[in-house]
């Protein structure tokens, strides 16, 4: 079961390529994709490194540190299974993002 939670409202996110949220204690990773928006872990589960700092590429976004790949669909890293971060249903809602969090 899941709970929408307001992230950001849409007019101030800013993309370079993806925008961080900080929402109940979570940073996460907002980016455009396919008309919408998809939304995953901030940290890559290797270093840390700030995911929304990386670069998109045919649906995955590439960690600018070490250079691993994630899909914005289902959050699967190229590198193996136990390295996938965590995806998040989005959606807009009177102009504000909001991400849907487990209850």
């Amino acid at each position: 079961m899941s709970r929408w939670v307001d992230a950001a409202p849409v007019a101030e996110m800013t993309f370079d390529p993806g925008f961080a949220v900080h929402v109940e204690g979570r940073w996460l990773a907002v980016f455009p994709h396919a008309g919408g928006y998809r939304v995953i872990d901030n940290a890559c589960p290797h270093a840390s490194a700030p995911l929304c700092d990386g670069t998109l590429l045919d649906g995955k976004v590439i960690c600018p540190l070490h250079l691993w790949e994630f899909d914005l669909t289902s959050g699967a890293c190229d590198v193996g299974p136990d390295w996938s971060v965590t995806t998040y249903d989005a959606r807009v809602q009177a102009g504000v993002l909001q991400v849907a969090l487990p209850s």
